[in-house]
């Protein structure tokens, strides 16, 4: 954590705040209009074998994994949840023989009626006690409890990288029901169009509209649409570490921060840093993430203050992009690797989304993100960066 609010000394201490805030603006305005001068980094280097490898045993591993992580998922969550009383009527269907379905399914991109083909095709794979109808996985999107071993499986995933991911990106993203839409184009529209409202208005030179909406679709009243989420990722190992979903454009991107901020602090209590772009950076958010003992980068607005109006954090991380720009710059451009991972989850499972009611869409959308950990764990074990945690059936 910063200390930088409460040793006020050297250049600072002695700078009138004027100037102070006159060069913090300065800063910011160079770093978005692109003249900020970087110091150059080295580039990663890639074992291209390994992952040459990785590529040659995906699916294998995918399926190994769907099997095995979901049977720990569902144990412990059955471990920690009061058994009920069965009512009158048939039992329902498994929902980890469900959940494995919906997984498979979503990795082939098929729709329920070739799911259940698939479904018998790989049933013993993935050791599921016994077949069942398309009707049962459509009816699966709306389980409460596949659902919750999807979030468990988000956690156990994390598990394998405890201690090794420190630094977390937030980004936003959607998921679209059309291949006539697309969520990059429409975001850059729309922030196209808040430029030029802002360059029209010569009071505004120095603002910047704090509109955090997601862009709207064109299909809303078809019930096509997109399906809208917030999600923190490892910048080390590239996992997903938290989700937030909603339907819902006009909810926002801060709104939906918080409990993708909480699954990734319950998976990893001990976050140093949290990165994020300029839509993260207000001062409610910063205090957040600093009451939580994590260092916040986020990009501020041309018009910013030091005025932290009772947020500790909000000074604190001024202060450090005043006093040492191109050490906070490096940190913050690590926030890319969420958009990093928002396009392997598109290429990967890039299918417009099937469902038509919302909660169909988010868990569709939910499928999607764990299935990228799923896949992702598979890469990481083969190039030497991870070790599951999980129990491996033979």
């Amino acid at each position: 954590m910063y200390h930088y609010a409460y040793i006020l000394v050297g250049r600072f201490h002695l700078m009138p705040p004027k100037q102070r805030g006159e060069e913090l603006k300065k800063i910011v305005k160079s770093v978005r209009d692109g003249t900020f001068e970087y110091d150059s980094k080295e580039p990663v280097k890639t074992d291209w074998a390994q992952y040459d490898q990785a590529q040659i045993y995906e699916m294998i591993n995918y399926l190994n994994n769907i099997r095995d992580l979901v049977n720990l998922a569902d144990k412990r969550i059955k471990e920690r949840t009061p058994p009920k009383k069965r009512g009158p009527g048939r039992p329902p269907t498994d929902p980890a023989d469900i959940t494995k379905t919906l997984l498979l399914q979503t990795y082939l991109e098929s729709s329920n009626r070739l799911a259940e083909g698939f479904l018998l095709l790989f049933q013993e794979k993935l050791g599921i006690s016994s077949s069942f109808s398309y009707k049962t996985i459509e009816r699966g999107y709306d389980r409460d409890r596949v659902n919750e071993i999807l979030d468990e499986i988000v956690v156990i995933t994390n598990e394998s990288v405890e201690g090794k991911e420190e630094t977390f990106s937030f980004d936003g993203t959607g998921f679209s029901s059309s291949n006539k839409e697309n969520y990059a184009d429409k975001r850059q529209k729309q922030n196209s169009k808040k430029r030029n409202k802002k360059a029209k208005s010569a009071s505004s030179v120095e603002k910047e509209p704090a509109d955090d909406s997601f862009p709207k679709s064109n299909s809303t009243g078809t019930k096509k649409g997109f399906s809208y989420a917030v999600m923190g990722v490892g910048v080390r190992h590239k996992l997903i570490s938290g989700i937030s979903i909603s339907p819902n454009h006009s909810v926002g991107e801060t709104t939906l921060f918080p409990e993708a901020f909480d699954q990734t602090l319950n998976c990893h209590p001990n976050i140093d840093s949290v990165l994020g772009d300029g839509i993260y950076g207000c001062r409610w958010i910063t205090n957040l993430v600093s009451e939580n003992n994590a260092t916040p980068y986020f990009l501020p607005r041309s018009n910013v203050t030091f005025k932290s109006k009772g947020a500790l954090g909000w000074y604190d991380m001024l202060y450090s992009l005043w006093e040492a720009p191109q050490e906070w710059l490096e940190n913050y451009h690590m926030r890319s690797i969420s958009e990093t991972v928002n396009s392997m989850v598109k290429c990967r499972f890039g299918a417009p989304l099937r469902k038509r009611l919302e909660s169909r869409k988010e868990t569709e959308t939910r499928l999607k993100l764990v299935g990228h950990n799923i896949r992702r764990v598979g890469y990481l074990e083969i190039m030497g960066d991870v070790v599951p945690q999980w129990r491996r059936c033979t």
